[in-house]
């Protein structure tokens, strides 16, 4: 029975959102368990890529291991805020209204695309072309605040719901992530040769978000103390390099300067 016991309170230990581990030390954690759609050359559904490769060499030094998973997006970030299944999700930026926790430092920078028909013979001009028009995207992603927008806002649920207004004319654009529409794209059964895509000329810092918990501010803590490290030994350029993929946020770069001048 005793046994029994120790087992469950060590498994809550290692559970990402147990309020119970209060009270257990930096020393109980022996892995961080992360989830992420599958991204390729980002998060492998093998466990390889940028974002696991990064993890590790954060974690894996303080004798934590890293347990990857890949779960499509909104179910992920579930699986995080409400049943506390894993430790954290990568790609969510600050301005969720998700209950997160964050480090200082973002891992990458995302850039959303537009997409609209080809037929609407649109002469591409950057944030310009948004003007006058009826854009949609995802509800509760702020991609440009109210004072800035010079269109009309609708909101949609899902890329797929938003791949529909478009084709049914009741959006002229849809602003979304590239992997959101390329999936909503294969999942209606329609090409890209109907459409034009675009990139926002403007990025947006996304990050390693934790749940809310006592083991998440460690996790955090640590963190925010090995970036810096990776990016004074060179290690963090070199994940980059190797992947060809991602870009270092701005926060990160600075800290190149930093690292030289020493």
């Amino acid at each position: 029975m005793r046994l029994w016991c120790l087992c469950v309170l060590l498994g809550l230990a290692l559970n990402a959102g147990a309020d119970s581990v209060a009270g257990f030390t930096a020393s109980h954690i022996k892995m961080v368990n992360v989830v992420a759609p599958e991204w390729p050359e980002y998060s492998n559904k093998d466990g390889s890529g940028l974002y696991w490769d990064i993890l590790r060499a954060v974690y894996e030094p303080a004798g934590i291991r890293v347990k990857p998973s890949t779960v499509p997006w909104n179910r992920a970030l579930k699986m995080v805020t409400e049943y506390r299944v894993y430790n954290a999700i990568i790609g969510e930026t600050r301005n969720s209204s998700e209950p997160l926790l964050y480090p200082r430092y973002a891992i990458d920078v995302e850039y959303l695309s537009v997409m609209y028909p080809l037929t609407a013979r649109i002469n591409w001009q950057g944030m310009n072309t948004l003007k006058g028009n009826t854009i949609g995207w995802m509800k509760g992603v702020d991609v440009i605040p109210a004072k800035q927008r010079n269109f009309t806002l609708r909101e949609y649920r899902s890329s797929a719901e938003g791949l529909q207004w478009l084709q049914q004319g009741k959006i002229d654009m849809m602003v979304d992530e590239w992997d959101a529409i390329q999936l909503a794209l294969e999942d209606a059964g329609v090409g890209m040769d109907y459409f034009e895509v675009r990139d926002m000329p403007n990025g947006r810092d996304v990050y390693v978000a934790f749940a809310e918990g006592a083991v998440s501010e460690y996790l955090i803590s640590e963190y925010n103390r090995r970036i810096p490290e990776l990016v004074a030994s060179g290690e963090l350029q070199s994940l980059y390099r190797k992947w060809q993929a991602g870009e270092m946020p701005a926060q990160v770069k600075a800290l190149l300067k930093t690292a030289s001048a020493q």
